[in-house]
């Protein structure tokens, strides 16, 4: 007969062996019920898939500490897709500091982009940034040169020594510095040689966009300065620190503009007051002599602004541009590559005459056609209109209703603004221009031409 002992022994083995098989099958269970949650919440939410299953870019994210442009991929971009241009930014820009974050609300990519003093000092150089000389050198404004750098004021404080604007503009170089190297293609874009590729990748989709951050004490002090502030000047230079030249020069011209229309306003209210009211004989004569007057304010006021506006872009530097055969070829301006005269370097080029046949017989033709489509609407519009108006009184209907037909008309009219925008770009970009100055003036004329 076996002992008692014996009998306690075994039978707190076969305990022993139950509960660590209940507690497999707990465990095993568990881990069931984990992965099933975590499938079903990827299906719910496919961002949170990235929080769950990390990927090689999430993982070598370094949080960002300073930040000047941004380079923002659509949702869902390819891991090749972003290690091809990383390498590439890293490889063709050398000294241009690239981090990479993950957006996981849009499941989209960053590249936060900045670049170091010594980097932005060599971007200067090739953009013929001006900048202020120290007062024992002369003093005023001259283009940066690096070897001579000691000569210009700020050069011995990295952080102040560029503006916002500046350092923004200078990586904006840096980025459309990156050319393409032969036989480059990525996924289904084909890249030329000497092709920028990142304003390629831009027009192509596979960049959603580029913007630079702003700088968020420098806008708060415009801000209190300049926004809420109705009845002080505005601070020109500071605007100009923070948006650029172009951007300031409008709102120079709007401020110049506004103070010169007291002068017409205050001499209309006396033509008003002293001939309003008489017979209609001295009521032609007021009206005469001041549409003469305004003859006269409008050629004084245009004199006037070129003057304010030649002593702002000296003030700013910009008065003396570049020659034309000196400045950078446009980012997107396609053509074969030749060895440019002036600065002996391999550049784009693109024959006169072929732009001159695309805008003569295609985009003048088109234009014209948008036009005339744009006046029939018009015109049929407001043959509606009476017609409506007739219909509605005739019927007894409320006069509410005559509002239709002007509804229509301005819904219409929005809709074709927004579509031969898209042309006007469309038929531009075919003209490829060199210069950016007369892609923008050439957009404008074909856009002004539909307002």
């Amino acid at each position: 007969m076996e002992s008692p002992e014996s009998e306690n022994s075994e039978q707190a083995t076969e305990a022993d062996q139950e509960t660590n098989l209940r507690h497999r099958k707990l465990l095993t269970c568990a881990k069931k019920t984990i992965e099933n949650a975590s499938l079903l919440l990827r299906r719910k939410i496919p961002c949170t898939g990235h929080l769950m299953t990390p990927r090689r870019l999430w993982i070598q994210t370094i949080p960002t500490q300073e930040c000047d442009v941004v380079l923002m991929f659509p949702p869902g971009a390819q891991d090749f897709t972003l290690m091809w241009l990383l390498s590439r930014l890293r490889a063709g820009t050398p000294g241009l500091v690239v981090h990479v974050r993950h957006h996981a609300s849009s499941d989209s990519y960053g590249f936060y982009l900045t670049a170091p003093f010594p980097v932005l000092l060599k971007a200067a150089e090739e953009l013929h940034l001006p900048k202020t000389l120290k007062s024992e050198f002369g003093g005023g404004l001259k283009e940066f040169v690096q070897q001579e750098a000691a000569c210009f004021e700020g050069t011995d404080n990295e952080s102040t020594f560029f503006t916002t604007q500046e350092r923004q503009w200078l990586v904006l170089h840096l980025l459309q510095t990156l050319r393409a190297a032969p036989g480059d293609q990525l996924g289904g874009l084909k890249l030329i040689e000497g092709q920028a590729i990142v304003p390629k990748c831009l027009s192509a989709g596979i960049i959603s966009q580029v913007f630079p951050l702003h700088d968020l004490p420098s806008l708060q002090k415009l801000q209190k300065s300049w926004v809420r502030d109705f009845f002080r000047k505005q601070p020109l230079d500071d605007i100009c620190n923070y948006f650029g030249v172009k951007i300031t020069m409008y709102f120079a011209w709007l401020g110049h503009y506004t103070t010169a229309l007291i002068v017409p306003a205050v001499v209309g209210l006396i033509f008003w007051v002293c001939f309003c009211g008489h017979n209609q004989a001295v009521e032609d004569v007021g009206y005469v002599l001041f549409s003469f007057f305004n003859v006269l304010w409008a050629s004084v006021y245009v004199e006037t602004w070129k003057r304010y506006s030649a002593e702002l872009a000296y003030r700013w530097g910009t008065l003396d541009q570049r020659d034309e055969l000196l400045v950078e070829p446009r980012p997107l301006f396609s053509g074969t590559l030749e060895v440019s005269p002036v600065t002996g370097r391999l550049e784009p080029v693109y024959p006169a005459w072929k732009r001159n046949v695309f805008r003569y017989f295609v985009s003048m033709p088109i234009i014209l056609l948008c036009l005339a489509v744009v006046f029939i609407i018009m015109i049929v519009t407001l043959q509606f209109q009476d017609w409506w108006d007739h219909f509605i009184t005739d019927r007894g209907y409320m006069f509410c209703l005559s509002y239709l037909p002007k509804i229509f008309l301005a819904v219409v009219i929005t809709l074709l603004d927004e579509a031969y925008y898209k042309v006007a770009c469309w038929l531009n970009d075919k003209e490829n221009y060199r210069l950016d100055t007369k892609y923008e003036n050439h957009l404008i004329v074909k856009v002004a031409l539909a307002a």
